[in-house]
């Protein structure tokens, strides 16, 4: 299953358009904004006299016409964030999540754009998790240095109250020396809003990656992001990825007839996908090419090699 989900994002990138020009679209996978990305990168680190030219495309193109996920203008972000202009990395970051709002890397580098920035107040009222960044970053900061622990106290209260603490962070860390410096009044208001059960990040970042996928609107991608092959006997919730687990178990017992049932099953659900748009559409096309690629090369699927002949 893995091997299939590496064999999606290689066609996704060489089968959505067909021939590159400079003028990017706003599809981040079309080979024309893939080679815009590139001539810009070149163009970033050939010298100081172009490096300026390509950042003032990449600007011109973040603000007027970015990509659906808004990759250009996280980009752009990135440059003038390794260069130290961190107003100009702000906006970037900003206009980003405007297109991709559930990104947690662009609302991490907004945060840390905004604190280099002094921005911290604007990015709080940005968007729905402006102020939990913002609260995260105040506190941070001031956990930091000792002697600015106690106005770490208004931060640290609003993120116990908004969920985001738990016992084990007030234990060790940023936050463990902070909160041992408050007086015992500031720890009572403190203690009722702290979560007993440990957050399990891993689980978080696997949410985080999932969420932010794009083949997430097509394809049950946890498995992908998990690493290694999917327990045998594991049923997917997603009808397309449900469809090809049957394909492949036919395959590797070489039941045809189980086989052919299932390819009917995963390219009818192929088409009710299309249906729900033009990304889908692309995602989907990606899709039955690697399909019908490993039907003819793999040798998982040797057994059943004559049904290539249905896509």
């Amino acid at each position: 299953m893995k091997g299939f989900g590496i064999f999606l994002f290689s066609f996704l990138i060489v089968y959505s358009c067909s021939a590159p020009n400079k003028n990017p679209t706003t599809d981040p996978y079309s080979l024309e904004t893939l080679s815009f990305l590139e001539e810009v990168l070149l163009d970033v680190w050939e010298s100081a006299d172009s490096r300026e030219d390509a950042l003032s495309r990449l600007r011109y193109v973040c603000r007027n016409k970015d990509t659906d996920d808004g990759y250009l203008c996280y980009t752009w972000g990135l440059l003038e964030y390794r260069r130290g202009n961190f107003s100009e990395s702000y906006t970037a970051f900003k206009k980003a999540l405007e297109k991709n709002p559930d990104d947690t890397l662009y609302k991490n580098m907004l945060r840390l754009s905004a604190e280099s920035s002094n921005n911290l107040e604007d990015m709080s009222q940005t968007f729905e998790e402006g102020k939990t960044l913002a609260a995260y970053s105040k506190a941070i900061r001031s956990c930091g240095e000792e002697y600015r622990h106690k106005d770490a106290f208004p931060s640290v209260l609003f993120l116990a109250k908004e969920g985001h603490l738990t016992k084990d962070m007030l234990r060790k860390g940023v936050f463990a020396e902070c909160y041992l410096s408050f007086s015992e009044p500031e720890k009572s208001e403190i203690l009722p809003y702290i979560k007993t059960a440990r957050s399990i990040y891993s689980d978080r970042l696997l949410s985080d990656q999932v969420k932010t996928d794009p083949f997430s609107r097509v394809w049950d991608t946890g498995a992908y992001h998990k690493g290694g092959e999917t327990k045998e006997g594991t049923v997917s919730n997603h009808p397309l990825t449900e469809a090809w687990r049957k394909l492949r178990l036919a395959a590797g017992t070489g039941n045809e007839n189980g086989a052919r049932d299932a390819l009917k099953h995963f390219l009818n659900e192929i088409q009710i996908l299309k249906k729900k748009g033009k990304k889908e559409t692309d995602l989907c096309l990606a899709l039955e090419r690697s399909a019908k690629l490993l039907i003819d090369q793999d040798p998982v699927y040797s057994k059943i090699r004559f049904l290539s002949k249905e896509f």
